[in-house]
């Protein structure tokens, strides 16, 4: 036989040892003592930071009062909820009412277009800004529009439709303007 080095003894010595395990290593489970131990500390702790912030703050509510004649109360005031939508033939103005006839003066059903373009294919955006106007004296208190666009209308004539209606001159007409998903 083949004599071993002094080299090679301490080597198969070193890996043929027979290792004593722990007993937290004889159980194939794994030992979750620690991890529950901070979860409940966790858990003590938020419990006491949420009574304690309870404890100091109130929230001021109100409840919905009970009332006979259906779920909520009507206002008087009948709501505009004016729309613009800018196609690439012109602008339709529309409201509660339905849609509005050329002139901003009657309301119209079918297709109507209330401000047309001009014969060189801009928007009228003057038009568009003395309709506006005109439904502002009949509804003062309104200050919301909302603008939808065909596809194919162009980014500017959008911006121009929002500018057209947010202002006349000095006077404010309806500046809370909404953007709305497109026509098609």
């Amino acid at each position: 036989m083949a004599q071993l080095t002094a080299q090679q003894r301490r080597y198969i010595r070193k890996h043929t040892k027979d290792h004593e395990l722990d007993p937290s290593e004889t159980s194939e489970e794994l030992n979750i003592v620690p991890f529950l131990d901070i979860v409940v500390n966790l858990i003590m702790f938020l419990l006491m930071s949420i009574s304690a912030v309870a404890f100091f703050s109130q929230v001021e509510a109100s409840l919905p009062e009970y009332s006979r004649g259906g779920v909520g109360r009507r206002s008087a005031e009948p709501s505009l909820n004016l729309n613009l939508t800018i196609t690439n033939r012109g602008v339709i103005v529309s409201g509660s009412g339905g849609k509005l006839s050329p002139g901003c003066v009657n309301t119209s059903t079918g297709r109507v277009l209330t401000v047309v373009k001009r014969p060189n294919g801009e928007h009228d955006w003057n038009a568009l800004t003395a309709c506006a106007a005109k439904v502002k004296e009949n509804f003062p208190d309104e200050f919301r529009v909302t603008v939808s666009a065909d596809p194919v209308v162009e980014y500017q004539d959008v911006i121009s439709a929002m500018d057209a209606v947010r202002s006349k001159g000095d006077k404010e007409l309806f500046p809370e303007v909404l953007l709305s998903a497109g026509v098609r």
